[in-house]
């Protein structure tokens, strides 16, 4: 069964790593504007990047 998801799972871990990149790059893009601008996150974002976090730290425990 859990080999049969493991395609899901990829496909999840790739994601969040994706949209953990996209934040870095947001977050990069408010420090070096010119003049900078505060970067803001709602708590609806805030609560997602939290999980994509989580998965992918669950994730890398879990293939070691």
């Amino acid at each position: 069964m859990i080999n049969d998801l493991a395609p899901l799972f990829g496909f999840t871990f790739i994601f969040s790593i994706m949209a953990l990149i996209r934040l870095g790059i947001t977050f990069l893009r408010a420090i070096f504007s010119n003049p900078p601008k505060q970067f803001e996150m709602g708590d609806k974002e805030t609560i997602i990047y939290g999980l994509f976090m989580t998965y992918i730290i669950t994730y890398l425990i879990y293939l070691i």
